[in-house]
């Protein structure tokens, strides 16, 4: 059973509060929600500062499995009333188990470890739809790419319907939120990458284009592309070639088909 431990009204109204973005930038850290997006942070190596339960969750099997799992990890267990958990909650109907995440911070060296002679970075420009970047970091964990970066014009990266849309990659994908892309860029080239921004037309079709073995390939918004400041970084434009009448190509739709031509171009 989940330790008898009564969080103060208190600790529930600073909780709360992240739900808004200016709580969670300065806390730096953020809340998941469900079993399936607690039980991906509680096996990853972010650091989980405390698991919420309701009293129903905690006599289920998966919530007793949370439970062990939590406590292995020296992650604090705490009880709370489903009136709490709806408070808490992002979601119309709470499944009435949280968790309270730290933000994860990343070393701009770790995007070139010594020794790996190839990467695939993404990086956002603008992205501005949660669903859109939440299923674009599910592909970049699919197909392994190295890391993610996001601008300061895009949707915040630990709100939670981004959070939700991961369904967890989140916690496997490096993603560094509120990136400079201008000077990252030019320091990814220094680094032995080249830029590769994807354009609506005019590009080189990624049939034809070629894939050098460090790559950062930029994508931008979804009404108005890759801002003309990013473009003039790029060794290359590339383009998902039309071949029906449909008028646009969803972005993370075109990210994932980039993404996986430059894989299988490696032979994965």
């Amino acid at each position: 059973m989940i330790r008898p431990r009564k969080i103060s009204q208190a600790a529930l109204q600073q909780l709360a509060k992240l739900n808004h973005k200016k709580f969670r930038r300065a806390q730096r850290r953020f809340l998941v929600e469900g079993f399936h997006l607690v039980e991906e942070a509680l096996e990853s190596d972010w650091r989980i500062e405390l698991l919420l339960m309701t009293p129903a969750v905690s006599l289920k099997e998966n919530g007793e499995r949370l439970h062990e799992r939590a406590e292995k990890k020296d992650v604090e267990v705490a009880a709370i009333t489903e009136i709490e958990a709806r408070k808490l909650s992002d979601t119309v109907t709470s499944q009435g188990i949280l968790a309270v995440v730290q933000v994860k911070e990343y070393a701009i060296e770790s995007f070139w470890p010594a020794g790996k002679r190839r990467s695939v970075i993404v990086a956002l420009d603008g992205i501005s739809d949660p669903g859109n970047l939440g299923t674009i970091l599910r592909t970049c964990d699919w197909f392994g790419v190295d890391a993610v970066w996001l601008d300061p014009a895009c949707v915040e990266l630990y709100s939670p319907k981004v959070v939700r849309s991961t369904m967890g990659s989140i916690f496997r994908v490096p993603a560094l939120p509120d990136a400079d892309l201008t000077p990252m860029l030019r320091l990814a080239k220094k680094n032995g990458s080249k830029v590769m921004v994807a354009v609506p037309t005019d590009g080189s079709p990624i049939p034809l284009a070629a894939y050098p073995e460090r790559s950062v390939i930029v994508f931008g918004n979804e009404s108005h592309g890759v801002g003309a400041g990013i473009q003039r970084e790029a060794d290359q434009r590339i383009s998902v070639p039309r071949i029906g009448g449909a008028e646009s190509l969803n972005v993370a739709v075109a990210c994932g088909v980039i993404v996986g031509v430059i894989r299988l171009s490696r032979g994965v």
